[in-house]
């Protein structure tokens, strides 16, 4: 009997499309942490006035490192957090595209475990950001009886959930096959 022989070939059809998925999620996580993250709505009189406003992750720095100018001990409660764990999820998601993307071409096995480490923290960082602005939302609305706002996520801040989701899945699914 013939022995099959055993396939020599360098990344699989599974690498690849696990590669375009990271691909998906860092860009998503790229649009994510430069577009709107939170969205303020307020309302004066019971609705008969309102308004709307969207602030990115650099907007509210910029607004606390404004603030702190003038108070040292001035934050926005959660922002430190949220602000570190965005980029952290942008940097996983990277992270772990370059490392599988390297790892796949040159044949080493360490960049694929670093690429899935990577990816777990993309998901981890994710989701935290997503918590931690939730939290933030809640510190920053108010309701003064005949005023209200109130703060939520905006498209940023999914987006970048979904990236570091997308591509931490994806850094994960491709470490895992053989």
């Amino acid at each position: 009997m013939a022995k099959a022989k055993k396939k020599k070939a360098g990344m699989t059809m599974l690498a690849w499309i696990m590669l375009a998925v990271m691909a998906v999620g860092l860009i998503l996580s790229v649009v994510g942490i430069f577009t709107d993250w939170i969205t303020t709505k307020g309302e004066v009189l019971g609705g008969l006035v309102s308004g709307d406003s969207s602030q990115t992750l650099q907007d509210l720095f910029e607004s606390q490192s404004d603030f702190r100018e003038l108070d040292e001990d001035y934050s926005i409660k959660y922002f430190d957090i949220t602000y570190t764990c965005a980029w952290i999820t942008l940097i996983a998601v990277a992270a772990a595209f370059g490392c599988f993307l390297v790892g796949g071409l040159l044949k080493m096995k360490l960049l694929k475990t670093i690429g899935m480490i990577a990816g777990v923290l993309a998901i981890v960082a994710g989701i935290m950001a997503a918590v931690f602005t939730a939290l933030m939302g809640k510190e920053m609305s108010a309701d003064a009886g005949i005023a209200s706002a109130t703060t939520s996520l905006a498209v940023g801040c999914y987006l970048t959930l979904i990236g570091g989701i997308v591509g931490g899945a994806g850094a994960i699914i491709s470490g895992a096959s053989k």
